[in-house]
This record gives C-alpha cells, structure tokens and sequence, in this order.
C-alpha cells in the first residue's frame, strides 16, 4: 500500500511514533484499522530514528512497513525495530517484534469464573423485507438528527456505530447469550472413531509396559531366591564338612 502513517496520536489505533508526512493510504490505512477494530503496533515504540525507518532508497527515507494486529494480541508485544545488520537482497530494512506469550498456567485459575453473559441483536429478523425496510428508516431518521460536517474521525465514527446500535435495537432487539467454552465445531462419526482407535493404542502401549515391568520384576526376584537358596545351600555344607573334619574319629597313637 505504501502508507504513510504520520505521527499524531489515534485513539485504539496508532501512536506518535512515525514519520511526520501522512498519504492518503495513510488515511486509508486508518479507516480500515478503526473498521476492524485493529492496531498499528509499531507507532507505540519509541526508538532512535535509525531503527524507525523500513524503507530507504535514492536518498529517501520512509516508515512503509507495519505490525497490525487485534486488541487482544497487541498486550503480548513488547517491542518492534527495524534491524540494519542483516543483509537483504531489497530496499526494506528487516523489521521484528519482540513477543511474549503467558504461560499456560496463568489462565487455569480463571476457569470458574463467573461466566459472562452477553448481548446479541438478532440479525435473523433482517431476511424480513419490511423489518429490512424499518431498519434502514431508522438509521435516516437518526441520521437526519446528528451534526453535520465532523471535523473529528474519531467523533463521526462513534456517531455512526451509535445510529447504527440504537435503530437496530428498535428494530431487531437483543438476545442473551452467555459466554461458554468453545468446543470443536466440526465434528463427526470419523473423527469420533480416530479418537476411539487412538484411546485403544495408548491403552495396550500401557499394558504391554505394565506386562514387560512385571517380566522384569518377576526374573528379578527368581535371580534373588536362587541366589540365596545357593548360598544356603553352600553355607549348610561347609558347616557339615567342619563338622566332619572336627569329629571325625582320629587314629590311635
């Protein structure tokens, strides 16, 4: 896209971390973030502007190369750079982020926690012609009320997402839905028999461990009684040759 961020501040969506020029892909770029509800990570990191720059070519110098992600995987980055020192056969400078994901056992204390129950407008009603036709009156009759001429984004956003919520809560209506474990959505008979199968082999891999750890016990132990039934056998006939030699009758002198 070749887009020039810019280097003032966008509520949720970008930080004065970038070059000053801003495009109109630039522009672009913002609406498309602020729609998908997305951040452009790498504007939040302040660095020299050595390691800003992605792109330079013919004496010029630009920031072209992003790091865009959701709300939800923007707290696991903890930084991005441009690194100089490895060569590439192009004009773009390598750019990385420095990720750290939690480990799995921080979340295990959450799971009873009160489950959270949440709101959904029932977009079935739309396939209704004249419930399509009450909606999209709505939305003019709000629309008609609102200021006109925004000079602020971020206001004119915020106007439509609430024109858009209130005239389809007067229309459609909301349903309550709570907020359950997500399971395996596509399932079926073949899957359900790979699991079978697979539960089959670990148990017989169990039992012939559990059948090879008794062979071993079992010769262990007939290795031990043999060895002590052979030492008492050769310590019962030493006793009896002592004996025999100690009380054997002597000849007369």
């Amino acid at each position: 896209m070749n887009a020039s961020f810019g280097n003032k501040r966008v509520a949720n969506i970008g930080g004065t971390n970038g070059e000053a020029t801003l495009n109109s892909n630039g522009r672009k770029l913002i609406y498309f973030c602020a729609f998908k509800n997305l951040k452009i990570i790498k504007t939040f990191f302040k660095h020299k502007e050595f390691h800003k720059f992605t792109r330079e070519a013919r004496g010029h110098k630009s920031i072209i190369d992003y790091f865009i992600t959701n709300m939800k995987t923007s707290k696991v980055i903890q930084d991005i750079r441009v690194y100089r020192s490895i060569e590439m056969d192009s004009d773009h400078y390598l750019l990385c982020a420095e990720v750290n994901f939690p480990p799995r056992w921080l979340n295990k204390g959450n799971k009873k926690a009160l489950l959270k129950q949440e709101e959904f407008f029932k977009v079935r009603w739309l396939n209704d012609e004249s419930i399509r036709w009450l909606c999209t009156q709505r939305v003019k009759l709000h629309l008609n009320k609102t200021k006109e001429n925004e000079i602020n984004i971020e206001k004119e956003w915020k106007n439509l997402q609430n024109i858009l919520k209130s005239a389809a809560n007067e229309t459609l209506g909301t349903r309550k839905r709570w907020n359950r474990r997500k399971y395996l959505k596509i399932w079926n008979d073949q899957i359900k028999q790979l699991i079978e199968t697979k539960k089959k082999h670990i148990k017989m891999a169990e039992f012939k461990e559990t059948r090879r750890q008794t062979g071993i016990q079992k010769k262990h132990s007939t290795g031990q009684k043999r060895s002590k039934k052979k030492t008492k056998t050769s310590w019962d006939k030493f006793a009896t040759n002592l004996e025999h030699e100690i009380y054997r009758t002597q000849t007369n002198v």
